[in-house]
């Protein structure tokens, strides 16, 4: 009996010990700019994602240092001043050193200078959408680059292509009518602008097409109908997730092209950092690749005209 009550005393114990609540798979994720800039994009709490860092505007409240940014900014604990910064050259430590400010089109941005010295050449700060160098993250968590597909490699067939590019485009037709009749704009084939992929077994793509049309007896360009899609691939099965066509003026003015950024695990789930931008717009966002459809899990906008 006197050699049980130590073992029977340790099991009360560990039974009314408190059950850790911290997540198991926490981070926050920021847009590293080319400049040395990070811009806070979203925390992931291991279920869910926020994003609760300002957004661009025309006039800014900056805080003066580090300790001075209000912690509802983070939305979670705040992550510190050493972040993990993921680019085509692989992970590198950097280290924030006070918060500042950048242009975002016809906004500013508030945003935190970091120590990161990019190899590339700096570009005018001007310069708009400013090239972006990669993801940081803070803890430190793998970040895995989003491939370019190329169709030698990654073959989508032409026709099922245009099938869903048709299938889209009928769409903006019913609700704003087209310059071209179906019979005459479906036989073209959409052409392939953009294309990338990550992943194995299932294989996640997302594809930017187009296709140009002109009237009868015209030359010149008419509309331009722009296509972005996604779909998975399991060995020569091609399921797609989601297509979308918008009719646009011939400069493409309205496009929206997206720049992959990286990719992030946890568990089970996939999560592409992304930009999409055009000529007079930016946003960041954090695409969930599920099953049988995509989720835009964060959308923060990132400046505009």
């Amino acid at each position: 009996m006197r050699k049980a009550l130590p073992l029977l005393a340790l099991l009360v114990t560990a039974f009314l010990a408190p059950v850790s609540t911290e997540p198991r798979d926490a981070f926050h994720v920021g847009v590293m700019r080319r400049d040395g800039v990070l811009v806070p994009l979203a925390a992931f709490d291991g279920k869910r994602w926020r994003a609760e860092w300002p957004p661009p505007a025309r006039d800014l409240s900056i805080p003066i240092k580090l300790s001075d940014i209000p912690k509802s900014w983070w939305e979670t604990t705040p992550p510190g001043t050493d972040w993990q910064v993921w680019t085509s050259a692989g992970p590198s430590a950097v280290h924030l050193t006070q918060p500042t400010w950048v242009d975002a089109h016809c906004a500013r941005q508030v945003a935190l200078q970091t120590d990161y010295k990019s190899p590339e050449p700096l570009p005018s700060p001007k310069e708009q959408p400013y090239p972006k160098d990669g993801i940081a993250v803070a803890p430190a968590h793998a970040v895995e680059p989003i491939q370019i597909a190329t169709p030698r490699l990654d073959t989508i067939p032409s026709a099922d292509l245009r099938a869903r590019f048709n299938e889209a485009e009928r769409e903006v037709d019913r609700n704003f009518g087209h310059p071209l009749a179906r019979r005459v704009r479906e036989p073209i084939d959409p052409v392939i602008e953009a294309f990338y992929a990550f992943g194995d077994a299932p294989r996640a793509y997302y594809i930017e097409s187009s296709r140009l049309y002109r009237t009868l007896g015209d030359d010149g360009c008419t509309a331009i109908g722009f296509g972005t899609g996604w779909f998975v691939k399991e060995g020569e099965k091609v399921r797609w997730l989601d297509m979308a066509v918008d009719l646009l003026d011939c400069n493409k003015y309205g496009a929206s092209y997206m720049l992959p950024l990286g990719a992030i695990k946890s568990g089970e789930r996939t999560f592409w950092i992304v930009q999409y931008a055009g000529w007079d717009h930016e946003r960041y966002v954090v695409v969930e690749v599920k099953q049988k459809r995509v989720e835009a899990v964060v959308n923060t906008w990132a400046g505009g005209c």
